[in-house]
């Protein structure tokens, strides 16, 4: 159970919301309240300069994380998330934290996910240790190896839902960096609501101007002011996110 947004585009919309996550997980407005306190953790790259930044402290604490992107002066392609560990789930340093970083053929490839996967059914098919490793991290080690991340991702979402390893949420970002420079974000979203709080808990949103594209957890959305407390759009651009279907930023 996390907050989380990526987007393509200004740095000034990626501090935006950068501002917008920090508020969402001091109080999680969709959550009774709640923060997410268990680390952060965020990944940015533009045509000079990457950053990969992971913590332990909650956003909200952390002094960086609200410069997170002011050093970038060309668009951005991001993901930033924060962190609420899953019952059973470790909180051990920052190593914890999301986006967690692997290689498929020769991307570079970082993965944040909101939700809640059973760790133990995945490592079924790996040689892992379960209790050394945190749910998001060993679903990453799934996409690993040579082929097209985009199949790779959509295989590995197949095999966790076939093993019923998917207890709450299957919300996924993904950005990929080529060897070429090229980036691509891509976004998944699935969930099984118990009632409609836990809906908009989980429902994504895309936000759409002439500053970038996005998309943002429902919490990091209504502090941004995308959306009311009903999860209604109040902007222009702004979407929900189809559930059960691969996505790009454009």
């Amino acid at each position: 159970m996390c907050r989380m947004f990526a987007l393509k585009g200004s740095p000034l919309l990626a501090s935006y919301l950068q501002a917008s996550l920090i508020e969402a997980a001091k109080k999680d407005d969709f959550s009774n309240g709640e923060s997410h306190k268990d680390g952060w953790g965020f990944v940015a790259y533009c045509d000079s300069s990457q950053m990969y930044y992971r913590s332990a402290l909650p956003i909200f604490q952390d002094g960086f994380s609200s410069l997170a992107f002011h050093g970038f002066s060309s668009p951005v392609a991001a993901i930033s998330h924060a962190r609420f560990s899953a019952p059973g789930e470790p909180v051990r340093g920052p190593f914890d934290s999301h986006p967690f970083s692997t290689h498929i053929g020769e991307n570079l490839v970082y993965v944040s996910h909101n939700g809640w996967i059973d760790k133990r059914k995945l490592v079924s098919k790996l040689s892992l240790e379960p209790s050394r490793l945190n749910d998001t991290e060993i679903f990453t080690y799934f996409l690993e190896g040579e082929g097209d991340v985009e199949q790779r991702l959509v295989d590995s979402i197949k095999k966790v839902k076939q093993m019923e390893a998917d207890i709450g949420a299957l919300n996924l970002f993904v950005l990929v960096i080529k060897r070429s420079g090229e980036r691509e974000v891509l976004f998944y979203s699935d969930f099984k609501p118990k009632d409609r709080a836990k809906e908009l808990y989980y429902t994504l949103y895309s936000y759409e101007s002439e500053w970038g594209c996005a998309v943002m957890s429902s919490s990091v959305a209504f502090k941004a002011g995308f959306i009311d407390q009903n999860g209604n759009p109040q902007k222009d651009g702004v979407r929900v996110v189809p559930k059960g279907r691969l996505g790009k930023i454009i």
